[in-house]
C-alpha cells in the first residue's frame, strides 16, 4: 500500500468528518429553537441522507471520468459553503428553511467517502485493500467522535453560529489539502474508458442487481447500515430510560463506541483480513452486531452493559470496510467510483429510513420496552442482510478488467 497518498486521504476525510461531527448533534436542538416539530426535526436530519442517496452515484461516476482529486476538492469546497449557510441560519437568524437548505446542500456535496474509497482502490493491491478501507473508516469514526466534543462547547460558550463557521474552516482546510497535497490516482486510460460508458449512474443499480455477487454485497451493506442506524437512533432513549443518562452521558457512550470502531478499523482489520479474508469475516462479523444489540438490553447493570459495547463495535468495525473491499475487488477499475458511490447511496437511504421505523417501534410497544423491541428489530434486520448476502460470500476472485496486483501510483501533482 502506498502510505503517503492513503495518509493524505485519511487526513482529508478526518478533517471533513470532524466538521460534520460538530454539526450533527446540534441539528435537532437548533431546529426546535425555531419552532420545528419532532417530525420536522426528523426530516431535517434525514434531508442530508436523502440528497446523498440521490447524488452519491453521480459524484462517483464523475470521479471515474474526471479523476478522484478534482471531485474531492470540489465537493469539499461546496461543503464549505453549506456550513457557512448553516452558520447563517443559526447565528444571523435565517430560520428553519435555511437550515434545510444547508443540510440538503451538504448531502448533495457528500462525495468524500465513496470517492476516498475509490482512491484507496486505485492505489492499493487486493491483498492490502481492506487495510486501506479500514483507514478511511478510522478517519470517519475519529472525526465523528471528536466533532461533537468540539461542537458542543463552541455552540454553548461562543455562539450558535460558531460550530458552523468552525466546520466551514475545517472543510476548507480539507479542500486545500486535497488540492495541493493529493496526487491524482486514476490513470488517463481508465478515465477514457469510463467516458465510453453511457447511461445515468443510478442505472448502475439495475446492472448490480443482475450481478448476483455484487447484488448480495449491496444488500448486505444496506441492511448493516440499516441495523446500525437503528441502534444509533434508539441508544440515547435506551440509556435515558434504563440508566437515567442525559445528553452528555450518552455522548460519552457514543464516543466509547466510536473509539472502539476506530481502533478496530485502524489497527486490527488489516491483520484479520490478511489471515482470514473478507469473505470469512463477513460470514461472522455481522452476527457480532446482532448479538451485541441483544446483550445491550439483556445486561442488568451499567458495568455489564459497558462490557457488551465492544461486541457491536467489533462487528461493525470489521464488517463495514470488508464489504467495501469486496465490492471494490469485484468491480472493474474504470467504474470503481460509480459502484462505490452506489453503495454509499444505499447506505444513505438506510440511514434516512431506519430511525423513523425505530422511533415508531419505540412508541408503539411501551410495555415491552420500546428500545428493547427496536434492538430486537435491528438485530433481525442485520440477520436478514446476512441471509440475502450469503450467495455473494464466495471465494475472492478478480473482476473482469480488474487492475493488476501492483498498480502504479502516478507522480505527485
Amino acid at each position: 500500500m502506498k502510505k503517503t497518498p492513503v495518509f493524505v486521504v485519511f487526513l482529508t476525510v478526518f478533517i471533513d468528518l470532524l466538521g460534520f461531527g460538530m454539526i450533527v448533534p446540534l441539528l435537532s436542538r437548533y431546529a426546535a429553537d425555531y419552532g420545528a416539530t419532532p417530525f420536522q426535526s426528523g426530516l431535517l436530519v434525514a434531508s442530508y441522507s436523502l440528497t446523498q442517496f440521490l447524488f452519491a452515484p453521480m459524484w462517483g461516476h464523475l470521479s471515474d471520468r474526471m479523476g478522484r482529486k478534482p471531485i474531492l476538492a470540489f465537493t469539499l469546497g461546496g461543503n464549505t459553503i453549506a456550513y457557512l449557510l448553516y452558520a447563517s441560519a443559526t447565528g444571523i437568524g435565517g430560520g428553519l428553511p435555511l437550515l434545510f437548505i444547508s443540510r440538503s446542500l451538504s448531502g448533495f456535496f457528500a462525495a468524500n467517502i465513496s470517492t476516498a474509497q475509490a482512491y484507496v482502490a486505485d492505489v492499493t493491491t487486493k491483498e492490502n485493500r481492506a487495510k486501506g478501507m479500514g483507514m478511511i473508516g478510522m478517519a470517519f469514526g475519529l472525526g465523528f467522535v471528536l466533532g461533537p466534543a468540539l461542537g458542543g462547547p463552541l455552540g454553548k460558550y461562543v455562539g450558535t453560529w460558531a460550530p458552523g463557521v468552525a466546520a466551514a474552516l475545517l472543510s476548507l482546510t480539507a479542500c486545500l489539502v486535497a488540492t495541493f497535497k493529493l496526487p491524482e490516482s486514476l490513470t488517463p486510460e481508465l478515465r477514457a474508458s469510463a467516458k465510453r460508458r453511457s447511461g445515468h449512474p443510478i442505472l448502475s443499480l439495475k446492472h448490480a442487481v443482475q450481478n448476483r455477487e455484487l447484488a448480495g454485497l449491496l444488500a448486505l451493506f444496506f441492511f448493516l447500515v440499516f441495523g446500525f442506524a437503528n441502534l444509533e437512533s434508539m441508544l440515547p432513549l435506551f440509556l435515558r430510560d434504563r440508566f437515567g443518562f442525559d445528553e452528555a452521558d450518552s455522548g460519552y457512550v457514543f464516543a466509547y463506541i466510536g473509539v472502539c470502531i476506530a481502533f478496530i478499523q485502524g489497527f486490527l482489520l488489516g491483520k484479520v483480513s490478511r489471515r482470514f479474508g473478507e469473505v470469512k469475516i463477513l460470514k461472522i462479523a455481522p452476527l457480532f452486531i446482532a448479538i451485541g444489540m441483544q446483550l445491550y438490553w439483556l445486561m442488568p447493570n451499567l458495568p455489564l452493559f459497558l462490557l457488551a459495547v465492544p461486541m457491536v463495535a467489533l462487528g461493525m468495525g470489521l464488517s463495514n470496510p470488508s464489504v467495501a473491499t469486496l465490492i471494490s475487488k469485484r468491480t472493474p477499475p474504470d467504474i470503481q467510483g460509480r459502484t462505490l458511490g452506489l453503495s454509499q447511496s444505499l447506505g444513505a437511504l438506510a440511514r434516512a429510513i431506519s430511525p423513523g421505523i425505530a422511533g415508531w417501534l419505540y412508541g408503539a410497544f411501551p410495555r415491552a420496552g420500546g428500545s428493547v423491541v427496536a434492538f430486537v428489530w435491528g438485530g433481525a434486520v442485520i440477520v436478514v442482510g446476512l441471509l440475502l448476502g450469503r450467495r455473494a460470500l464466495i471465494d475472492d476472485h478478480v473482476a473482469p478488467g480488474a487492475a493488476p496486483a501492483e498498480p502504479a501510483l502516478p507522480p505527485e501533482a
